[in-house]
């Protein structure tokens, strides 16, 4: 998530002949099993940042292009027929939304956007909300199928947990379920505030680093950061000051480390492997942070995985796990 994706479209007269023979039999196939006859459902209008998505009333079949589209769709009862793959799972998806693939198997994507590969599998609606779509590929998808991409004012991968479910929400032709997804999510963040007073005003930072020991903290416009605020946590004013409100993670050189102590430090990895290296990493271990045991190397990727996700459905599970672990990590601080 540190780079937008590089536009990459194969378009040709072929795809389009197939791209709209499929869409026609979608078409044909949701006739034939469709809504009573003269009430058709009135489709939603979704404006983006491209331009404005007319999606045909509860469409049956989609594809997700952000890269954690799918957590908004998979629990409204919705599998997309093909998905961005996100994370290191054979199924392309997260523990915390697995089961609701209910035993079916998406295409999963690159994190390129090939344009013949999606429209081969005719989709009748394309989402692509947490993602670098750029204008180029939209309106080439565009002419296939409409396309719900990201919303006006957002940065790439900078799309909030509860505007992804809405957004969803309404694509999917299901805005009251989707409010209730949003509201008990909610819900969960608000109890974990409440519950863990001694959140409140503690300094935070969290930051990426790899093998390589390169650093990354992120910022307001993350959505961990995002998360961990919502719980009572601040960021540290010395990462915040480095953001200059565009990006969503910040570059922390080996000679401005310190910068990245706060109450509670957490630390994600780039890949499970670098774990071990990370963890005997000098320059985070010499921060006051690791020293009085406050820094928390997350080394269970699911963890890494749901906090980084943090949607509608990987924020309890992201919550379940961490939480713990930051109250010890106050208790020493």
């Amino acid at each position: 998530m540190t780079s937008a994706r590089t536009p990459h479209a194969r378009f040709g007269r072929r795809a389009f002949l197939a791209g709209a023979t499929g869409l026609a039999a979608a078409g044909l196939s949701a006739c034939a099993g469709g809504s009573p006859a003269g009430r058709a459902a009135p489709a939603a209008r979704i404006p983006n940042k491209f331009g404005t998505a007319e999606v045909p009333a509860a469409p049956g079949n989609i594809v997700t292009l952000g890269i954690t589209d799918h957590d908004a769709a998979l629990p409204l009862g919705v599998v997309p027929a093909g998905l961005t793959q996100w994370g290191p799972w054979q199924s392309g998806v997260g523990p915390w939304v697995e089961p609701m693939l209910r035993g079916q198997h998406p295409k999963l994507l690159g994190s390129e956007v090939d344009v013949e590969q999606v429209i081969a599998l005719a989709p009748e609606v394309i989402v692509g909300l947490q993602s670098a779509l750029t204008q180029d590929q939209y309106n080439r998808l565009s002419a296939f199928a409409p396309v719900v991409a990201q919303p006006p004012g957002s940065i790439d991968y900078g799309v909030n947990w509860r505007v992804q479910a809405e957004t969803m929400g309404r694509a999917l032709g299901k805005k009251a379920e989707a409010d209730r997804l949003i509201a008990d999510t909610q819900a969960r963040i608000d109890r974990t505030r409440q519950a863990n007073p001694q959140f409140e005003g503690r300094t935070h930072v969290t930051v990426r680093t790899d093998s390589a020991g390169t650093y990354a903290a992120y910022t307001k416009q993350d959505a961990r950061t995002a998360l961990l605020e919502q719980l009572g946590l601040q960021l540290a004013p010395s990462i915040d000051d480095l953001d200059d409100g565009g990006k969503f993670n910040v570059k922390v050189s080996k000679e401005q480390v310190s910068l990245l102590d706060a109450d509670v430090v957490i630390v994600t990895t780039a890949k499970p492997s670098d774990v071990a290296t990370v963890r005997a990493d000098p320059l985070l271990n010499n921060l006051p942070a690791a020293k009085r045991g406050s820094l928390l190397l997350l080394d269970d990727y699911d963890v890494t995985m749901a906090l980084g996700s943090a949607t509608v459905t990987s924020i309890p599970f992201a919550l379940q796990r961490l939480t713990p672990m930051i109250t010890q990590a106050l208790q020493r601080a």
